[in-house]
């Protein structure tokens, strides 16, 4: 059933509807960001709270009120529409020569606009790996502050806490801007999942955000649970300030090329191109321009503006300023294989009766508009599980020699071959990843189980690197992407290990009542092969969760890194980066919470390099 969203200005009334800065003929600032998403925004609203100092932010999308992304229940029903950007993975050559979106917000407010609202963070060894590749301050003890600092954290009904055994540690949050919390309700059918993962011994952590994050998680959302809707960067981070005189938001706008003095590489501006108009013009920054287009964008940009790979510069017709080779390399996401189960006796009320049962849906819809409660508060799961390798398989001694076996350039793009620096880099992360694949308080793999219809596994720590490059044949159209999923064979053991999992779950004897039967890939897939040929048949194995990350990674320089621990682009002065393409390794866990630490940090590193300036 399509949602009903006429009955929605009562509550669109509700919420702050912010506009765009008309500028004057002043076109110079302290400070241009580039990208008005998640992380821009964040330190557009911490650089400004300094009235003395003004802020330029750049954004490609516009400002957005759409019903999809403020109610919840939305999530699973979000259309491909202007709030994303139009890219196309290469062909996937270990996915069948398929490609595939690469979702990227094009919206104020960024990827916290459009997705799926999940509030948890990562483990204490997923950010401590950060710090070990040679980031001073940016471990666990050193993000967490920053993780209070920016969330603001309701507690669910006592009854809602009680019934479904959810734990929290009131510590973990702060009274950042940031509001986080759960729905009013979940259908009763999870219940049975609960006990089902208590049942295997599968830990219920009671403070998975303040740093133990493996097991069975109850992970809250990016809901204002006042309101009953979506609390996403815009709202906490800009609305609120909007009418601060030294801030100044553009939209509709895209950046294509940074500005540096000339003979030297000290960042003075950006050149951006309307994409209303086709005008050209040009903002300058007379104390830093900070990059914050995202994983994808932040990559290309540094490219066309002549700092990156040399050998793809070159190709596509880009003066060389700085050869950094890092620009675009390391590119990980969260890889996803869907399988897929038919299912009885569900309880009623459950996920489908809202589309099935158009009572219920008038009274759910009734309850949200008067009460902002209710079945449209819930974005469609709250409850996560990340496993260690030796709970997710019986095989992890065989994974784990065969990671010890391989040669470090074994499964890596061409890049590396070229560029020692970039080895050095993997393999410092390799022996990392080791490590983790050998502990219980580190998760390669994530397992979304439901009661009906898909159950999915998410590789949390990949060895396959992907790469983003510009297009030779048109630098400045969307650049190239590949994720270069199952690149690396132990990926795929891990794919093919969490697919096991699914399938035991789910023949669980607890299960059993809802007679649960697999569809794809199967019960007649047994083997390896068959397994992920009937995936690949459908698709069912996706390269991305939507969070591309780590393709300009906070390392030293000579082990591969395009960004020091202060998120200065290396060879180059008053230009940093402060999105997910800092991230050296992509941490087990939905990224939101960690972008907005990440950009809570930076800004306390960009305003602390000024003060004496």
């Amino acid at each position: 059933m399509v949602l009903v969203f006429a009955v929605l200005s009562s509550l669109i009334l509700e919420i702050a509807c912010a506009s765009s800065h008309v500028l004057d003929e002043t076109d110079t600032f302290d400070y241009v960001i580039i990208g008005g998403g998640t992380s821009g925004l964040v330190v557009a609203n911490r650089l400004s709270e300094d009235a003395s100092v003004t802020v330029l932010v750049v954004e490609h999308g516009y400002i957005d009120n759409n019903p999809y992304t403020q109610i919840p229940q939305a999530v699973a029903q979000f259309p491909d529409t202007a709030e994303l950007w139009n890219v196309t993975s290469a062909p996937e050559p270990y996915l069948g020569g398929s490609t595939f979106p690469v979702r990227m917000a094009s919206v104020v407010g960024g990827g916290s606009v459009v997705n799926g609202m999940l509030a948890d963070r990562g483990s204490k060894a997923d950010y401590d790996a950060w710090e070990a590749l040679g980031n001073e301050g940016w471990g666990w003890d050193g993000l967490f502050p920053y993780f209070r600092k920016s969330t603001n954290f309701t507690p669910p009904s006592p009854g809602l806490a009680e019934d479904f055994d959810i734990q929290w540690d009131p510590e973990a949050y702060g009274q950042g801007p940031l509001q986080i919390g759960f729905p009013s309700m979940f259908y009763p059918d999870l219940r049975n999942m609960t006990s089902t993962w208590n049942a295997r011994g599968v830990p219920m952590p009671a403070r998975p955000a303040s740093g133990d994050a493996i097991g069975f998680l109850w992970a809250p959302s990016t809901l204002d649970t006042r309101s009953g809707t979506r609390c996403h960067a815009r709202v906490a981070y800009y609305d609120p300030v909007a009418d601060r005189a030294n801030l100044h938001l553009i939209t509709g706008e895209e950046v294509v090329e940074i500005i540096f003095d000339s003979p030297g590489l000290t960042a003075i501006g950006v050149e951006m191109i309307s994409r209303d108009d086709g005008t050209v013009r040009k903002a300058y920054a007379s104390k830093e321009v900070v990059l914050a287009a995202g994983a994808i964008s932040t990559p290309k940009l540094l490219q066309l503006s002549g700092i990156g790979p040399a050998n793809a510069l070159k190709e596509a017709g880009v003066k060389v300023k700085k050869e950094l080779a890092a620009v675009g390399a390391n590119f990980q996401d969260h890889p996803v294989v869907s399988t897929l189960w038919n299912s009885s006796n569900l309880a009623f009320p459950n996920p489908e009766s809202i589309y099935t049962n158009a009572t219920y849906n008038e009274s759910a819809w009734e309850e949200y508009v008067t009460r902002h409660t209710g079945p449209y508060t819930n974005p469609g799961g709250n409850h996560v599980v990340f496993l260690p390798l030796s709970e997710l398989t019986s095989s992890y001694t065989a994974i784990l020699n065969k990671i010890r076996n391989q040669t470090v350039a074994e499964y890596l793009p061409s890049i590396y071959e070229d560029n020692p620096e970039l080895l050095k880099g993997f393999e410092a992360q390799r022996k990392i990843l080791i490590d983790h694949f050998s502990r219980k308080d580190a998760a390669p793999a994530e397992i979304f189980v439901r009661i009906a219809a898909t159950s999915a596994g998410s590789i949390q720590k990949p060895l396959s690197r992907g790469t983003v490059t510009l297009d030779p044949a048109d630098p400045r159209s969307q650049p190239v992407v590949h994720f270069n999923t199952l690149m690396n064979p132990v990926d795929r053991d891990v794919l093919l290990s969490m697919v096991r999992y699914i399938r035991e779950f789910n023949q669980d004897p607890l299960l059993a009542g809802y007679v649960p039967v697999e569809t794809v890939p199967g019960e007649s897939a047994q083997t390896d092969e068959e397994i992920m040929e009937a995936l690949l048949a459908i698709n069912g194995i996706r390269p991305t969760l939507a969070h591309p990350s780590c393709t300009c990674a906070m390392m030293p320089e000579e082990i591969g890194g395009c960004v020091s621990s202060d998120l200065l682009v290396y060879g180059t002065d008053r230009l940093s980066v402060v999105d997910a393409s800092i991230m050296p390794l992509i941490p087990a866990t939905h990224l939101q919470t960690t972008v907005y630490a990440v950009a809570e940090k930076a800004s306390d590193i960009i305003k602390a390099r000024h003060i004496y300036a």
